[in-house]
């Protein structure tokens, strides 16, 4: 890249494509919602696996926006001061600041609903183990006061043996 326009140009493709994965984690977070309510715990496991790969292609992205600007301010605009976005749109042509305005807005949009469902999809979480937990507890209690099919009476049993697969968190 020699102009500052090819530099623009590129961190235009490069926040297009970022949109593209902030929108689709979003899309999984909408669906991890819907799972997460309906106790679908075993289709999350894809979904999770999908959002693993986007986080890392969103952070490489980013990654690289970082560095093209940082070079893109050291060549062409080295007394701009701290380089972002709102500061991209002012030095770019005026051809492209409405398209950089446009990514700007959508990208804010996507990132703080994002931001949101994440919050709540991370209370549902805590409900759910904290659910898990009591359960387990529950569990635990009644395979301690009687024989049950999922252990032995507690009682007389040495420290550390085996009460049973479910308590034990083996099944």
């Amino acid at each position: 890249m020699t102009t500052p326009r090819e530099y623009f140009a590129y961190l235009l493709e490069g926040l297009k494509r970022e949109l593209e994965l902030q929108q689709e984690l979003l899309d999984i977070a909408r669906k991890k919602q819907g799972l997460l309510v309906t106790n679908n715990i075993e289709a999350l496991v894809p979904l999770l696996e999908r959002e693993e790969d986007l986080v890392f292609q969103t952070c490489s992205m980013e990654k690289r926006l970082k560095n093209i600007w940082k070079e893109l301010t050291e060549r062409f605009f080295p007394n701009a001061g701290e380089m972002h976005l709102s500061k991209i749109i002012e030095l770019a042509d005026m051809d492209m600041r409405e398209e950089f305005r446009r990514l700007q807005e959508s990208l804010t949009a996507v990132v703080e609903e994002l931001r949101e469902l994440n919050r709540r999809n991370a209370i549902l979480i805590e409900d759910i183990l904290n659910y898990i937990s009591v359960v387990f507890s529950l569990l635990l209690r009644e395979a301690e006061r009687q024989e049950s099919p999922y252990g032995v009476f507690r009682k007389g049993l040495p420290e550390g043996s085996i009460r049973g697969v479910l308590i034990d968190g083996v099944v």
